[in-house]
This record gives structure tokens, C-alpha cells and sequence, in this order.
């Protein structure tokens, strides 16, 4: 039995404390004096202009393909094999002389992209999943995590989200079990100031049990999937019930017009979005005039053309020395516009669309929409999936397409059936397919759910 078994099984307020105690050690960890030393430096980056932030980021890239040749395996290798000066990459375009890492190169060479120079003892591993439903782990440290995290409530802040507003988050944590068939439906951490709201439980029967925390709560801030707030949204809007919300962030799916116009009229406010990977490699965030922009002071990122108005995003982290990853295949895409400049006087690059995600759901029978994006999350730590779709035909069964890797086992089939469950519910049927490959879309890429219900 695993650890989140027995918290499952504690009475709620035993939850609470459960989540009191990792709480406390997020906020001791992730924003200690690393985390406010970076978030200085990146706020001192907020007038920058766009040269000026090109010119920094060249030379933080600089430093980091010579800390790859000189202490990771798997890039000396790479540089000798194809005869390549690591000092002839000065700026992102001579970037275009490396071959595109794909997820499944960093899973068949973990190790190899390991820093020889950073102390075992400060390793941590971390898991990600993403659009493919296949888990990469890889490894960081504290202070690259103290960065990363910087960088993201640089994003916050410059919408004018204080450290110690309180915040109701909607994501894919399955902090309330799934068969808890009574409210409460949210868990509190107080020591980072936040309501935990499944995003498993929202229905026409439970909605206003929602309604009425956030209410009593007087939250100003609401963050997490879009899919989950704008189903929150939905319901407010048939039952004639508005809220007002200073601040909406959203991010990890698409935010679609008709969903964006929903929470606009539900909340009276503008939702904001935000686009980052766990691995570090890409980052790109929503200013107060409506733009995105990507954080080139964090990450150096390519826009690959794949259409007309389609590029493949490619990231290469400047700040994870521990694992670092060049020219890293997000599996994500953006749009631009080319009748307007990508860029201006200040910031980054601008974006049109992001378009990662797609957040098609897996619809439970007493209505509840389960996002790809939570379901995104049961194989992140399954790392010996190499693709996988879920498909649905009926309420009460989904399908299960699997492309295995060589050490993929029994296990791992039970351990997706237990995680799968723990979302949909102990009545969900689940078949396997084992498939050699699963078809991508047009633009290339991989749907992780397909819903066939009407």
C-alpha cells in the first residue's frame, strides 16, 4: 500500500493535516532564499528589450553547451561523433547543427545526460508526462527548481498577484478520493495559502457546493486547467450564478475561445495563460496586454515551421545543470501571426496560440468530464510506456492503446489500472490494446484521448 492509499483512507480533516504537512515542506524547499534571490533578478529583466534579452540569453546558452560537452556523457559523445566545435555555437541559430532530442532518446540514455559535475547528493529525480501519455524521469536540484519557480511567479506578479493572495487551484491532483460521494470536494494547504479543488467531482449535482466554498473563501484567485474551470463555468452560467474573480490563470491544456468566453462570464474576468514544461527547456507567458511572450531569459527556444502558420516548439534549458537537455522536443506547437511581427521594442517573442494540449475528457456517468490533462498525469511515472491513447466508446469502459517498451511488464499494467482508477472510478472497465503504433494527427501530433460519446 502506497503512501496515498493511507491518505485516502484518513478522515477529512486528517486529509487537511496530510496536506498541512507537505504544505509546509513545499514552502521551506521551493521558495527559500534561492527562489527570491532568482525572482529579483528576473523582475529586474521586466523592461529589457528584446536585443537585450537575446543578448543575455546567448551568452547563458553559451555556458551551458560547454558545461555539456565538459561533464555530460551523452553530449561529448554526440559532439565527437558528429565533429562539432562546441565554440561555434555563440547564439540560438547555430543551434540548428544539433539533431532534435526526443523524449525517447533521453528515456534509452538517462544516465548519459547526467552532469558528471553536480553531486549525487544533490540530484532530484522528477517525472513528467505530457501529450504523448509517456513518463520521462529525469533530474534537477533544488536550486534549479528554485528557478524554474521564480520564473513562473515572475509571470504572477507582473499581473499583480501577490505572494500571499490565497488561490483555489483546479488541477489534476487526486486530492479528494474518487469515491468520496460528499462534500467537501477540496482540500486546504495553508502554508502556500491554497484550496485544492478536484477537478474529478464537478458535476450538476456538486457544482454549487463549489460556488459556495469559493464564496465563503472570498478567493481572487482561481488557477489550474482550463478544461476544469470553464466546467465550473458552464454550470454557473445555466443556473444564472456569477462570481466575481480578480485573476484566472490557467495552464498544462489549449484554451479554447468558447471556454475562455465562459469563464469571462461566470467570473467576470479575463483568464491569463501560462506554458511551461516540468523539464525547463520552454516557457511562455501572458502579459497584461493580452500577448504571449516567451521567456527568452529562462529558456532558448525554437519555433521550427510546420505549416503556414505552425511551428514546433524546441527547448533547450539554461537552467537545469544537472540534466540538461538541448534542442528538446516539447511534442507541442504553437501559431503566429505572419502578417505582425513576432517580435517588438520590449519582451520576447510573441505567439499567437499555443497549441499543446488538446483537452478532450473522459465522460464519467454521473457527468463529471475527466480532462486529458489529469489523465496525462497516470503514466508519468510509468516510464516504460513509449505512446499511449485512451479511448472511449461508452461511459462505463475505456479503451487503453498501448505502445509498450522492451521492460514493460505485468506491473506496470496493474499499476496503470490502479491510477486510471483512482480518477474514473473503481466501476470504469478498462481493455488493453498493445499496438506497435498509434496514428498521429495531420499536424503530427498525438491525441491522448478520443471520446466518442455524444
Amino acid at each position: 500500500m502506497n503512501i496515498l492509499h493511507i491518505y485516502y483512507k484518513l478522515p477529512v480533516f486528517l486529509q487537511n493535516m496530510a496536506c498541512y504537512v507537505e504544505g509546509s515542506r513545499i514552502r521551506r524547499t521551493r521558495y527559500g532564499r534561492d527562489f527570491w534571490r532568482f525572482l529579483e533578478e528576473y523582475e529586474s529583466r521586466n523592461d529589457w528589450s528584446y536585443e537585450h534579452l537575446c543578448g543575455y540569453r546567448d551568452t547563458k546558452l553559451q555556458q551551458m553547451i560547454k558545461h555539456c560537452y565538459d561533464t555530460v556523457p551523452y553530449y561529448t559523445r554526440l559532439f565527437h561523433e558528429l565533429g562539432i566545435d562546441y565554440r561555434s555555437i555563440k547564439t540560438i541559430d547555430d543551434m540548428k547543427i544539433l539533431p532534435i532530442t526526443t523524449k525517447q532518446v533521453v528515456k534509452e540514455n538517462l544516465y548519459d545526460f547526467i552532469s558528471t559535475s553536480v553531486p549525487k547528493s544533490k540530484l532530484k529525480i522528477h517525472f513528467t508526462g505530457g501529450t504523448t501519455g509517456s513518463g520521462l524521469a529525469f533530474y534537477t536540484t533544488d536550486e534549479e527548481e528554485a528557478e524554474q519557480w521564480a520564473v513562473w511567479w515572475r509571470y504572477r506578479r507582473n499581473l499583480g498577484i501577490e505572494f500571499d493572495t490565497w488561490c483555489g487551484i483546479f488541477g489534476g491532483k487526486t486530492i479528494v478520493p474518487i469515491n468520496n460521494n460528499v462534500a467537501p470536494y477540496w482540500r486546504y494547504n495553508t502554508p502556500c495559502k491554497q484550496v485544492f479543488f478536484s477537478g474529478y467531482h464537478i458535476n450538476d449535482k456538486t457544482f454549487e457546493f463549489y460556488v459556495d466554498e469559493i464564496a465563503k473563501r472570498k478567493l481572487q484567485w482561481l488557477h489550474g486547467y482550463p478544461s476544469n474551470i470553464a466546467n465550473l463555468a458552464n454550470y454557473m452560467i445555466d443556473h444564472k450564478i456569477k462570481l466575481d474573480i480578480k485573476y484566472i490563470t490557467i495552464g498544462s491544456e489549449n484554451l479554447y475561445d468558447y471556454q475562455r468566453d465562459m469563464i469571462i462570464k461566470a467570473f467576470n474576468t479575463v483568464p491569463y495563460q501560462h506554458y511551461g514544461l516540468t523539464e525547463g527547456v520552454a516557457n511562455i507567458s501572458q502579459k497584461l496586454d493580452g500577448k504571449l511572450y516567451i521567456d527568452e531569459d529562462f529558456c532558448a527556444v525554437e519555433c521550427i515551421p510546420n505549416s503556414d502558420s505552425s511551428y514546433a516548439l524546441i527547448g533547450t534549458t539554461l537552467s537545469n545543470w544537472a540534466m540538461p537537455l538541448l534542442r528538446y522536443d516539447t511534442g507541442d506547437q504553437v501559431s503566429v501571426n505572419l502578417q505582425e511581427p513576432m517580435t517588438n521594442n520590449k519582451g520576447g517573442r510573441i505567439i499567437r496560440n499555443i497549441n499543446g494540449r488538446s483537452n478532450e475528457y473522459v465522460a464519467l456517468n454521473d457527468g463529471t468530464r475527466v480532462s486529458s490533462a489529469a489523465l496525462s498525469l497516470v503514466f508519468k511515472d510509468i516510464v516504460t510506456i513509449r505512446d499511449t491513447q485512451i479511448i472511449q466508446q461508452q461511459k462505463d469502459a475505456i479503451l487503453v492503446r498501448i505502445v509498450k517498451m522492451q521492460s514493460y511488464s505485468q506491473k506496470d499494467e496493474e499499476r496503470t489500472t490502479a491510477a486510471l482508477k483512482e480518477r474514473l472510478g473503481e466501476s470504469m472497465r478498462i481493455v488493453y490494446e498493445y499496438v506497435e503504433k498509434i496514428p498521429r494527427t495531420a499536424g503530427g501530433k498525438l491525441r491522448l484521448v478520443i471520446s466518442e460519446i455524444e
